[in-house]
Parts: C-alpha cells; sequence; structure tokens
C-alpha cells in the first residue's frame, strides 16, 4: 500500500466520464421538460404539491430515500466514521424509532386532514398567530440552509477545481433543481429515483475498489487498532457530538421533525391514496437509508484504512477534512480511472435533488400562508399554480445569488446549521404539543414556543461564541504522519506516537456558566422540542383548559382519541341513567298498556 507516493493532481473528466455526465444531464433535461412542457394534467395546487395524490408506492419509497441522501451523507458521513469511529451507526436505532412514531403518531392526523400547508394544522389546533410565527420560523431557516446545500460539496471539491468552475458548477446544479422545482412534486419525485441509483453507485464503487489492494480483513483489523470500530460510547460529556445518547437523541429530533412534520416529506407522504401505503412507503425507506448509511460508513472506514499512517491534513495536503472524500478520489483515480467522475455525479444528482424539494417546500408554505388568503376566493387553479412557479424561480435566483456573490459562506454554514436546529426543535415540541396533549390551548403553544426560541438562541449565541474562542471542541481520535513517504506506512504506523487533533490541544477553562455553551449543538433540537412540552402543558393547564368538545377529533392523534373518547361514554350512560322521566313519554306508555290489556279482556 504505497498510496500516499501517488502525486496528487487535478481531477478532470476521461471521455467516458463525460458521456456519463452528458448522459445523467440529459436525464434531469428530460424529466423538465416533460413535467414543465408536456405533462400539464397536474397545473393545479394539488397536484403541484402532491402530484395528484395518486402515486406509486415504489416512486414514493425512493424519493423518500432520496431525500436522506445529501452531500453531508455522502461527503460528512465518511469522514465522521475517519475522525471519530463507528459509534454515528447508532443512528440506524434513531431512524426505526423516528419510523414508529411517525407511523403511529403524526402521519393519522395529516393524512386525515390532507392539509396543503402542514401549518395549516396549526391554526386548526391553537390559533392563526401560533400558525404566522411557525411559518416564519420555517421560511427563514431553509432560506438561510438553502445556499449552504450546493456549498457543502463545493467545499470539498476546491481541493480539485478553481473558484470559476466550482462557481459555475454551483450555478448549473442550483438552476436544474429550480427547474424541476417548477416541474412539482412529480418531477422531484422522479429525480429522486435516479439520485438513489446514482448515490448507490458513488458510495458503494469507491468503498469496494479501495478494499481491493488491502482485503476486508485488513480493512478491519486496521481500523481496530486505530480505535475506529466504535460499537457503544456512553460518554456522559454534553459536549461529545458523538457519544451514544448523542446519536440517538439528538439526531432523533431532527430526524423526527424531517420525516414527519416537515412540508416535503408530508407532500411526499399525502402523494399515494391511502394511509397504509404511506406507512408501507416510511417502513422500506427505514430500510433504504439504514443501507445508505451503513455503504457510508464503509467508505469511512475504508478511508481510515487508505490514509492511515498519513493523515492528508497533518501532512499539508488539504486544508480541511471536508476534502478527504476527493483526496482520497483523487488517490483512487490512478488506480481506477473514472472513479472519481461516477462520484462527483452522485454527489451532483444528490445536490440537485435536495435543493429542489427545500425550493418546492418553501413555494408551498410561502403562497399557502402569505399569498393565497389575500386572493380573490374565485381565483382558478391554473393561476394559483402559475404563481407558484414564478415563487419557485424566484426562491432558486435568490440561492444562486448567495452562491455566486457570496466569498465565504464557513461562518454562514455554521449559523444557518443552527438556526435549522433550533427551529426544528421548536416546530417539533409545538406540532407534538397539539397532537399528543389535548389540554393544550394557544396560550402554552405560545408561550412554550417563545421560551424555546429565547433558550436555543442564547445557547447557540453562546456555542458559537465559544467555538470561536476554543472552548466548545469537537473530540476525535487520533491521527498521525509516521507513515508519509514510507513505502509500507501501515507496518509502522501504531508503533509510533500519535498526533491528536489540533482542536483537543491547550483546552480552554471555562466558568460553570459558560459550561453550558459547550454543549454540542446536535443537542439544540432536543432541548428545543422538551423546552416547549415542559412550559407548554403546564402553562395551558393555568390558562384555562382546551375546547375539546368543539374540535375536530382529527387533530389529535389515535392514542389521544381513544382517552378522549373514554370519558365521553362514560358521562353519556351516566346521564341516560339519571335522566328525570318525560311526562309526555309516560302517558304515552300508560295508554298503550290500556289499550293492551283492553284487546286481552276482549278477547
Amino acid at each position: 500500500m504505497n498510496n500516499v507516493n501517488y502525486t496528487v493532481s487535478q481531477i478532470y473528466f476521461n471521455i467516458a466520464e463525460y458521456c456519463l455526465f452528458g448522459i445523467i444531464l440529459g436525464v434531469i433535461i428530460g424529466i423538465i421538460l416533460y413535467y414543465n412542457l408536456i405533462n400539464r394534467k397536474y397545473n393545479t395546487v394539488a397536484g403541484f404539491l402532491f402530484g395528484g395524490k395518486n402515486m406509486s408506492v415504489i416512486s414514493v419509497t425512493l424519493a423518500l430515500i432520496a431525500s436522506h441522501i445529501t452531500s453531508i451523507t455522502l461527503l460528512g458521513v465518511p469522514v465522521e466514521i475517519y475522525l471519530r469511529g463507528t459509534q454515528y451507526w447508532a443512528s440506524a436505532l434513531s431512524l426505526i424509532i423516528v419510523t414508529f412514531l411517525t407511523a403511529v403518531i403524526y402521519l393519522p392526523v395529516f393524512h386525515k386532514l390532507q392539509l396543503s400547508s402542514s401549518f395549516e394544522y396549526l391554526e386548526i389546533r391553537f390559533s392563526t398567530h401560533t400558525r404566522t410565527i411557525a411559518a416564519v420560523m420555517f421560511i427563514i431557516s431553509k432560506l438561510m440552509l438553502l445556499p449552504i446545500v450546493p456549498y457543502v460539496p463545493l467545499t470539498a471539491f476546491r481541493l480539485v477545481t478553481d473558484q470559476l468552475a466550482e462557481r459555475i458548477t454551483a450555478v448549473v446544479c442550483v438552476s436544474c433543481a429550480t427547474l424541476i422545482a417548477v416541474g412539482g412534486l412529480q418531477a422531484i419525485v422522479t429525480l429522486g429515483m435516479v439520485t438513489v441509483f446514482l448515490a448507490i453507485a458513488g458510495t458503494g464503487l469507491p468503498s469496494g475498489l479501495a478494499l481491493l489492494p488491502m482485503g476486508l480483513a485488513k480493512m478491519w483489523e486496521l481500523n481496530s487498532l486505530g480505535g475506529r470500530l466504535v460499537l457503544y460510547d456512553p460518554d456522559p460529556e454534553l459536549e461529545h457530538h458523538t457519544s451514544f445518547f448523542a446519536v440517538t437523541l439528538a439526531l432523533s429530533t431532527n430526524w423526527l421533525w424531517k420525516m414527519a412534520l416537515s412540508q416535503g416529506t408530508l407532500q411526499k407522504l399525502q402523494a399515494v391514496s391511502t394511509i397504509n401505503k404511506a406507512r408501507v412507503c416510511l417502513i422500506i425507506a427505514c430500510v433504504g437509508v439504514i443501507l445508505m448509511k451503513l455503504l457510508s460508513c464503509t467508505l469511512g472506514l475504508a478511508l481510515y484504512a487508505w490514509f492511515v499512517g498519513c493523515d492528508p491534513l497533518l501532512a499539508g495536503k488539504i486544508k480541511k477534512h471536508e476534502q478527504l472524500v476527493p483526496q482520497f478520489l483523487n488517490h483512487l483515480s490512478t488506480m481506477f480511472p473514472g472513479i472519481c467522475g461516477i462520484f462527483i455525479i452522485s454527489i451532483f444528482s444528490a445536490t440537485a435533488g435536495c435543493i429542489a424539494t427545500i425550493i418546492n417546500s418553501i413555494t408551498g408554505v410561502l403562497f399557502e400562508e402569505f399569498i393565497r388568503p389575500w386572493m380573490p376566493q374565485d381565483t382558478n387553479e391554473l393561476t394559483c399554480c402559475k404563481i407558484m412557479k414564478v415563487l419557485c424561480m424566484l426562491v432558486g435566483c435568490y440561492c444562486a445569488c448567495v452562491v455566486w456573490f457570496a466569498k465565504d459562506l464557513d461562518r454562514l454554514q455554521h449559523v444557518a446549521s443552527g438556526v435549522t436546529g433550533v427551529s426544528a426543535g421548536t416546530l417539533l415540541g409545538l406540532f407534538t404539543l397539539g397532537i399528543v396533549f389535548s389540554r393544550a390551548n394557544s396560550c402554552g403553544a405560545l408561550g412554550g414556543s417563545l421560551l424555546s426560541l429565547l433558550l436555543c438562541g442564547w445557547l447557540l449565541i453562546g456555542a458559537e461564541n465559544s467555538l470561536a474562542r476554543g472552548a466548545l471542541t469537537f473530540q476525535g481520535k487520533p491521527l498521525t504522519t509516521a507513515g508519509c513517504g514510507k513505502v509500507n506506512f501501515t507496518l509502522t504506523a501504531f508503533d509510533t506516537t500519535t498526533t491528536p487533533m489540533p482542536n483537543l490541544l491547550n483546552p480552554i477553562a471555562s466558568k460553570p456558566l459558560q459550561s453550558l455553551f459547550r454543549i454540542s449543538f446536535t443537542y439544540c433540537p432536543f432541548a428545543g422540542a422538551i423546552t416547549v412540552l415542559l412550559i407548554g402543558v403546564p402553562l395551558s393547564y393555568m390558562t384555562g383548559k382546551s375546547r375539546t368538545d368543539s374540535m375536530n377529533p382529527d387533530v389529535f392523534c389515535p392514542l389521544t382519541q381513544s382517552m378522549l373518547h373514554k370519558p365521553q361514554m362514560r358521562s353519556r350512560t351516566v346521564s341516560v341513567e339519571a335522566r328525570a322521566p318525560n311526562t309526555q313519554e309516560v302517558y304515552l306508555a300508560l295508554d298503550e298498556a290500556l289499550k293492551h290489556l283492553k284487546d286481552v279482556i276482549d278477547r
């Protein structure tokens, strides 16, 4: 294994890669043309957002899997395994729990109500103000997140492309995504089906080819010696974002919001005709996402086995560990030409699909929450659909402009991720408060949401300050450069003193209050959701009981509905037994009895 001796050069597509990229781009353009010029039968609001609500289980399932395949899955997860070990694999347990909760608690509510915007539920359950505040939170967080989606893969591939090519690629990606979003949910689902197969090829092939020089047993041995095979890490420190509790609790909160309540996922789940089909889509998608996580984890193990004795960051070959996968592919392409192009194509497709989903969901919420209420009641569906398509174009242009003109989005990336986590936790707590707790009212919902935003915002600002000062660090396994330049560095990798990660050196002491800011940002959504419930439920009891008798019972989950029906049945039985007899009914009964007695005497 002398791959560290290869000279790293820029990645250029060969003829086969150009042809493959052209085919994929042609497929995307074909999808755009079909759903924008030919297939016009879904030019309605329901058709644009829900694809006519008669889509197949397979297509919706692949679209749900594709919504979890982002640049973070393909680029970030392997780096996480390389730096901190396989504890991230415990997220599979989180995904199983989240799928069960979604199918049992949240899905029945929204599938019965069939709402165009998920935030319409908050008006039905609480008040108009709650709905408006939640919709504004969602739009702000998504608009901040949208430019980061194409920026993450571009940061990684900055190693192999110049700045102009990087921006052109971003604009092309955003343009394709915008036009896909204009085509509606049908176009997004079709692109998602393409994305799933490309992601499997782009992740599975590099992992398999990297194992050819060393074999699976050697890779497993090297990762075991390096401490990367972590099955259970019960680290109680809240600043460690890869412990078992951080991976399960924190990721469960993010995924529960994304899978159960986000506008993009609800549109896909309501695109099938029955709730049973929607549950089947959820279960199969859960299995598919777990398999994709397994492929990403395997790629991370292959990365460590490949660079076990010479970390590229410590050796000065890359500027950030986010560039580790492109660096690895650059080495691998010297042995297997074309492999890097396949991975870049899968990244392009996944990024375009993610951007298209976000644009479509932002457009749906903007139209339903802030434009449609001001439109005349007799506005036809075609006009509404055209307005939504114009909104898609405007949001896409905003994303392209930010990516093109922003010189450095690194700082914005941390802030956008934090704001997205804060809003996700608060919104999850708000919807859960209404769906599960029947006595929750608008006062409890507004009070819990505002206090949750204040608390999480305070923690976010403090964490950003601690991160800038170096008080908040991300723990990682030791890395080394002892084998750099050696022919067989794997034999000497563990015979030398390893070098810890740079951010672990000279830790900064913090005061007791400042230690709160050292809590890992992954806990922020969990803290936000719990705060809404802990504040909202008692506040609702103190300010008055919710009028559950006048509400549509479908706004509650099946478990809450069953608890509401039992007291109503008992009260109805008691009222019948204790009701005073009606005088008119007594007279009629006596008259009937006398007539019957007279008939008996006559006989």
